[in-house]
């Protein structure tokens, strides 16, 4: 099961933390969705999309359309519709991090990151899945990362230098 403390970390730095405590069923029901994928049963980017889709509408809700969010720091920003995808992705990192290391869950994650362009999916094959990858598709792994998203999403688990 994910912890439910987890999912508020990951929402925290997007949300802050006054409209987390504002939304402990979201909080929850994300926990749920997480919790419960089974493969063969569930997709991975339906997952993501359904993460997405609930995020938007909940914080449409909660914010009353204004999409006005007060961060930790007391700075306010209005959320753009992509930063839903991106919220979403992040909160996919909470299922990869857990996945068995084994041959079919990295076949799993190749697909979806060919398919749904996933740094989370990228960070477990690079993280939790490298002893399955040549030192070439790790470098390729980290050129993806660096060359397709913004560094604040990478630079926590993948650094800055070359040699990692």
């Amino acid at each position: 099961m994910i912890d439910l403390e987890r999912v508020a970390e990951t929402l925290r730095p997007w949300l802050g933390d006054e409209l987390v405590r504002r939304m402990p069923r979201v909080m929850t029901e994300v926990q749920r969705r997480l919790s419960t994928f089974t493969i063969g049963r569930d997709d991975l980017s339906q997952l993501s999309q359904s993460l997405e889709g609930l995020m938007y509408t909940s914080v449409r809700k909660e914010t009353e359309a204004a999409f006005l969010v007060t961060l930790a720091d007391g700075s306010q920003i209005r959320m753009e519709t992509e930063d839903f995808a991106v919220i979403a992705d992040e909160l996919m990192w909470l299922l990869f991090e857990r996945f068995p290391v084994d041959a079919r869950h990295l076949m799993l994650l190749r697909d979806y990151s060919m398919r749904a362009s996933s740094l989370s999916a990228i960070r477990a094959l690079y993280e939790r899945f490298r002893e399955y990858e040549t030192a070439d598709e790790l470098k390729a792994l980290r050129r993806v990362a660096r060359g397709s998203y913004p560094e604040y999403r990478w630079r926590s688990w993948l650094g800055y230098g070359s040699g990692q």
